[in-house]
């Protein structure tokens, strides 16, 4: 085996092997910014911005069809 691959191979922890606090400060931010990001993309759209944007959409029609006559 070579170094590289050995050192690859060493690199590499299972979750077992990680004691609590050991992981780096960074990880921990990462993995709960993570989550939170999840958290956001399942929650729905509210009705008010759906509408809001609808609106937006109605205007920009409006605006390129009294351009264009």
């Amino acid at each position: 085996m070579s170094d590289k691959t050995r050192n690859k191979q060493d690199m590499t922890i299972s979750h077992n092997e990680i004691k609590p606090g050991s992981m780096p400060p960074n990880a921990s931010i990462s993995r709960k910014l993570r989550e939170f990001y999840d958290a956001v993309q399942e929650e729905g759209i509210p009705d008010r911005f759906l509408d809001l944007l609808e609106k937006l959409d109605e205007a920009e029609r409006n605006t390129k069809s009294v351009k264009v006559k």
